[in-house]
C-alpha cells in the first residue's frame, strides 16, 4: 500500500528515524480536519521525565498564546506510544492551540504489556500517569486543573491513577474504557466523563456503564455519553466529536471551579 507523503512525514517527525519502519502503515483516523479546528498556535517537543527510576518519553504540547490554566495528560491505547502519537497529534495540537498544556507520555516505557505481570504493570503505569501530570504542574498548571484523559487501555490507566487515595486528580475523561474501582477509593472528589460507542467489540458498552456506576458509588460525579459510531477504532468524525466533547466537559468544570466573576 502506498502511504501518503504527509502521513509518512508526520510519522518521522513524531517518532524519529528509528521508528520509520513501524510507522509505514499509520492509522488514517488522526489526519487533521475537524470542522471546528482553529489556527495552529502551539509547539510540540519530545521530552523525557523520570518515573520511579525509569525514563519516560513524552510529547509536550505548549500554547504559543496565553495558556488557559488547564492541562491534559493523554494516555494512549494498547497499540502504544508510537502509533497513538500519530493518531492523537493533530488533536493535541488543537488542544494546545486553545490554551491547554498537553502531555502524551509513553507509559509503556516503565513496563511493557505482559499478561503475567498485570498488577505490577498497572501500578507502574498509573505512577507514570501521575508523574506526567506533575510535569504539567511544574509548568504552572494547578493540580486540580490537570485532567487525565485515556483511550481504551489508557482509560484504565487513567481511572487507576485518578482513584488512588491522595492522587490529587479531580478530572478524568475515559473513551472506550472499562475496568473497576479499587477498594479504598470511597468519597472521590472527582468529575468524570465516560464516552462509549453504540457497540464496541473490544470494550463492551456494559463495561463502561458498570465503571460509571462504580465511580458514582465511590462519590464521583459522572457523565456518560454515547458516540454515534459502532466499533472500537474510531473514525475521524468520531475523534473530532470525542475531543469537542472533552473540551466542553473541561470548560464547564473549569467554570464551576472558578465560580462567578
Amino acid at each position: 500500500m502506498r502511504i501518503p507523503a504527509t502521513a509518512l512525514a508526520l510519522a518521522l517527525a513524531l517518532c524519529g528515524p528509528v521508528q520509520a519502519q513501524a510507522a509505514r502503515t499509520p492509522p488514517q483516523v488522526g489526519i487533521p480536519g475537524c470542522p471546528d479546528d482553529v489556527a495552529v498556535r502551539a509547539s510540540r517537543e519530545l521530552i523525557t521525565f523520570e518515573s520511579r527510576g525509569d525514563r519516560v518519553r513524552a510529547h509536550l504540547y505548549t500554547p504559543r498564546g496565553a495558556p488557559n490554566g488547564a492541562g491534559i495528560v493523554l494516555l494512549h491505547g494498547g497499540t502504544g506510544f508510537e502509533m497513538n502519537a500519530i493518531l492523537f497529534d493533530a488533536h493535541a495540537i488543537q488542544l494546545a492551540s486553545r490554551g491547554y498544556r498537553v502531555i502524551l507520555p509513553a507509559y509503556f516505557d516503565v513496563a511493557r504489556p505482559d499478561q503475567t505481570r498485570r498488577t505490577v504493570n498497572a501500578r507502574a503505569w498509573r505512577r507514570a500517569a501521575l508523574d506526567a501530570a506533575a510535569q504539567l504542574t511544574e509548568r504552572g498548571v494547578p493540580g486540580e486543573r490537570v485532567a487525565l484523559w485515556g483511550y481504551s487501555r489508557g482509560a484504565g490507566v487513567a481511572v487507576d491513577a485518578a482513584t488512588l487515595p491522595d492522587s490529587g486528580v479531580r478530572l478524568v475523561v475515559l473513551a472506550a474504557g472499562g475496568g473497576s474501582v479499587e477498594d479504598g477509593a470511597a468519597e472521590l472528589d472527582l468529575s468524570a466523563l465516560l464516552l462509549h460507542a453504540r457497540r464496541d467489540e473490544a470494550v463492551p458498552v456494559r463495561a463502561t456503564r458498570a465503571l460509571a456506576e462504580e465511580l458514582r458509588a465511590a462519590g464521583a460525579t459522572v457523565e456518560v455519553q454515547e458516540l454515534a459510531f459502532d466499533g472500537h477504532q474510531y473514525d475521524l468524525p468520531t475523534w473530532c466529536s470525542v475531543f469537542s466533547t472533552t473540551r466542553a466537559f473541561l470548560e464547564s468544570r473549569m467554570e464551576a471551579t472558578d465560580g462567578p466573576s
